[in-house]
């Protein structure tokens, strides 16, 4: 009789043990939500994880606040988040950079992107990126570009770009390009893009990777000029700019995404409700209209796992880029 009461007592903890998670994980949110963005304050990253936060905000009924915290790229950001507490109330926003690049990058990365994290889903592609030269430049499209590039090369003279620093998505776009089309061009680093523009206006860089931004307001006040862009289709913001798949150069995409990610461990019944959250986020009007605005192009993940699997095809993809361009991981 004894043993019995205590096999039922035992029986009934077990439940209690497997229970409590469930009941906590249907519960979720029951405080505020902190979403860490490894980068400063104000840029278009940034912005547009803000947007998101404050629609799931109102769709999960609680804050989802915003903490910056910047440096090495975003690895320190996202190396917090990874060592935190796995429940859903720590998140991080990822980017191709921080989760796909930086495995080639750094020698001694302190997280494993695909095994210290829980993916959410990615929510927005940075939008197009435009070729910039000076308007002076020889060349209207990429076509013209390429011939321009070769001819320099012949000269001794290969063309410079800038861009904001080893290993950057713009850097990354322009080695891919060199080895789609086998044009030669020196990579000049800055801190940070900021004087870029103004560096190509001025004559000493040939060229850059821009933004959507930097591009409309550029391309459209005529300061600079944009030859390409690297989307599919043509931005309806620059509807008179070519594609480089207009000219017969299918593979040079960058296809830089933003995504949300929790630490490894959460569970699965939190992390699923934190992705209905964002697909729901992205519905909303003012989101939507906010993101496109910025440039941004809205891309969801059917489930959190079709998300993590993105990641290791463009960790393989980007690895190959980085090996042969010879970028030494830092």
């Amino acid at each position: 009789m004894r043993f019995d009461k205590f096999g039922r007592f035992a029986a009934a903890v077990v439940l209690i043990a497997i229970g409590a998670p469930l009941a906590s994980a249907q519960d979720f949110p029951t405080r505020p939500i902190r979403i860490v963005v490894p980068f400063a304050a104000g840029n278009s990253v940034d912005v547009a994880m803000r947007r998101v936060a404050d629609a799931m905000s109102t769709i999960l009924g609680q804050p989802v606040t915003i903490e910056n915290k910047g440096g090495a790229g975003g690895v320190t950001g996202s190396d917090m988040v990874a060592k935190s507490a796995p429940d859903g109330y720590t998140l991080v926003e990822g980017l191709i950079s921080t989760h796909a690049f930086s495995v080639s990058l750094y020698k001694s990365l302190p997280y494993d992107p695909l095994k210290d994290f829980a993916p959410i889903t990615r929510f927005v592609y940075g939008g197009f990126n435009s070729l910039m030269v000076n308007p002076s430049f020889p060349a209207n499209n990429i076509r013209e570009f390429i011939a321009v590039a070769k001819e320099r090369a012949a000269q001794g003279k290969p063309l410079t770009y800038g861009s904001g620093g080893v290993g950057s998505p713009p850097h990354l776009l322009v080695e891919l390009l060199k080895q789609q089309t086998g044009i030669q061009a020196t990579h000049v680093p800055y801190r940070g893009s900021g004087l870029i523009p103004a560096d190509v206006i001025g004559g000493n860089v040939d060229f850059f990777i821009a933004s959507p931004t930097i591009a409309v307001t550029n391309h459209t006040s005529k300061t600079l000029k944009a030859i390409a862009v690297d989307s599919p289709e043509r931005s309806r913001h620059l509807p008179d700019v070519p594609t480089m798949r207009e000219f017969g150069i299918d593979n040079v995409e960058a296809k830089i995404w933003v995504g949300l990610f929790a630490p490894a461990g959460t569970p699965a019944p939190v992390v699923a409700k934190l992705h209905a959250a964002v697909l729901k986020a992205l519905d909303v009007e003012a989101v939507k209209s906010g993101l496109d605005k910025d440039g941004m192009t809205i891309i969801t993940d059917a489930s959190p796992e079709d998300f993590r699997k993105v990641i290791a095809e463009d960790i393989v993809r980007w690895g190959a880029v980085i090996k042969a361009a010879g970028i030494q991981p830092e």
